[in-house]
């Protein structure tokens, strides 16, 4: 019969389609060239990030990973000074505080950075609620497990990713065999090196090129209020009601239980920095039940209360981020039971960090 050849040769071309997908997913590429391979402005942050964890002998004694909210508004030396000025001792403190939503590429990021150093306190920002949305850019950064792996519910990113894997295994293949024609770097270059932390307090800078103004602009108090009331009004934090927010918020809880039981199974101390848009400032988490009993939420509600300290309702302005940093540093300086600190100034901190990226130089 005439639909039996056909039926053979549908057969035979989705065997070659399966086979071609497992051979496209088998494509060896270099880690390195995955995470620098995204260069559109602050995103670029992902090759830092990389480069700041495997290729800078600096010590990361406290961590921040969150979002634009932390990028823009934790300025991590001045962290590192309060805290040295409160007694915290020589810490050095990194912001990888990284653009959009996203516990998925939160858990890469710190999967990256615990496996790979040795870590002190890790500072997981918060929001109003967990987000339930997957990171754009998850995709562009995670294992192809990572991918093929994620939680199918409520994940509204998965079929795209997985859509999008071959062609990127493709790529990134390419890429790692001609790195230089995609403006890409084979191996790390300390004179293109952002240094041991980025402050995007001032200005969002990348490579050393400014992306925004001076970021001390003050909006209008009375404007600040317009926005935030339209955005609580505008807010669902609970679609699917009552009965099913189990499974609403069980992709972003999926990936920050990750991240928790890695800190703890790598004798990480988790805090959590609840630093939301300008209209939640005063209340506090959705679920507050999530970080109970994992680490200290510290207090900075009645500083972010201030409008003056606002940049846009989302983001603090360098004089909000200066206050903040200022007051991270002194809740932070408390050391962990039966914990020894260095005791150093911030002058001898950056003088250590200094020293050990000029050795890494030569």
């Amino acid at each position: 019969m005439a639909f039996r050849p056909l039926a053979r040769r549908f057969a035979l071309a989705a065997v070659v389609a399966v086979a071609a997908l497992a051979g496209s997913l088998a494509i060896p590429h270099d880690r390195y060239i995955r995470w620098q391979e995204m260069r559109s402005e602050a995103w670029a942050r992902l090759g830092w990030i990389y480069e700041r964890v495997h290729f800078d002998p600096t010590p990361i004694d406290i961590a921040f990973i969150g979002t634009s909210h932390s990028m823009n508004g934790v300025d991590g030396a001045a962290v590192q000074a309060a805290l040295a000025t409160a007694g915290g001792g020589c810490r050095h403190v990194v912001n990888f505080g990284f653009p959009s939503y996203g516990r998925n590429l939160h858990w890469l990021i710190a999967r990256e950075l615990l496996e790979h150093r040795e870590v002190r306190t890790l500072v997981l920002e918060v929001f109003e609620n967990e987000s339930r949305k997957a990171h754009p850019f998850f995709i562009n950064v995670a294992d192809v497990s990572d991918i093929v792996e994620a939680p199918l519910l409520i994940n509204l990113n998965y079929v795209t990713d997985i859509a999008q894997l071959p062609a990127r295994q493709v790529m990134l293949g390419l890429k790692t065999l001609l790195p230089e024609r995609f403006g890409l770097r084979r191996s790390f270059d300390p004179a293109r090196y952002d240094g041991h932390d980025v402050d995007n307090t001032r200005q969002v800078q990348v490579g050393g090129v400014a992306l925004t103004p001076l970021r001390d602009r003050v909006l209008p108090p009375a404007q600040l209020d317009r926005v935030a009331a339209r955005m609580r009004a505008a807010k669902n934090t609970n679609m699917l009601g009552a009965r099913f927010e189990a499974l609403e918020y069980r992709y972003p809880r999926y990936y920050l239980d990750r991240i928790l039981d890695l800190a703890r199974q790598r004798g990480v101390t988790v805090k959590f920095l609840y630093l939301p848009g300008y209209a939640y400032v005063g209340a506090a988490p959705r679920d507050p039940g999530l970080y109970a009993g994992h680490g200290e939420v510290l207090a900075t509600g009645d500083l972010l209360a201030d409008p003056g300290y606002w940049y846009d309702p989302d983001h603090l302005n360098l004089q909000g981020a200066a206050v903040l940093s200022a007051r991270l540093g002194r809740l932070l300086a408390a050391p962990r039971d039966g914990e020894a600190l260095r005791v150093g100034e911030p002058a001898a901190c950056d003088a250590e960090s200094r020293g050990m990226v000029a050795a890494q130089a030569r």
